[in-house]
């Protein structure tokens, strides 16, 4: 599925939307270069599930979120495969809660097979808000 944002606005609305697909025990992992709209997108998908504060895991990799369901909010930036197992992280792949994942193209090897993978591209001569969102299921 695709999808157009020309605002981080419609990035949120596109994340809301998708999040009514979502159920316990999901994995989203998020490909993008820096600023490309992660953490709107899952300040949209949080809405959903009745979580407003939510905020970039940059320094604490993982952030914990509370609502209707429980989202893992995570920033594999600096992390590799092999240090996001030998931290533990991986277990949290496999429990009732919902896992989002930034920056996952540094973890690609260790995800589980049935993630939902979003890739999310600029394209400048659309305007610098721009964004062009593919979601694979």
């Amino acid at each position: 599925m695709k999808y157009q944002s020309y605002s981080e606005q419609d990035t949120y609305k596109i994340g809301y939307k998708l999040a009514d697909t979502l159920k316990k025990g999901d994995v989203i992992a998020f490909f993008g270069d820096l600023g490309a709209g992660k953490t709107a997108l899952t300040k949209g998908i949080c809405a959903y599930f009745g979580i407003d504060d939510v905020h970039s895991p940059t320094f604490t990799i993982v952030n914990e979120y509370y609502g209707d369901i429980t989202v893992y909010h995570f920033d594999a930036y600096r992390i590799d495969g092999n240090s996001w197992i030998d931290g533990g992280f991986d277990e949290y792949l496999y429990n009732e809660g919902i896992c989002i994942i930034e920056w996952a193209e540094n973890l690609e090897e260790v995800l589980p097979k049935d993630t939902i993978k979003i890739h999310i591209g600029r394209d400048l001569s659309k305007g610098d808000c721009y964004r062009d969102l593919e979601v694979l299921r």
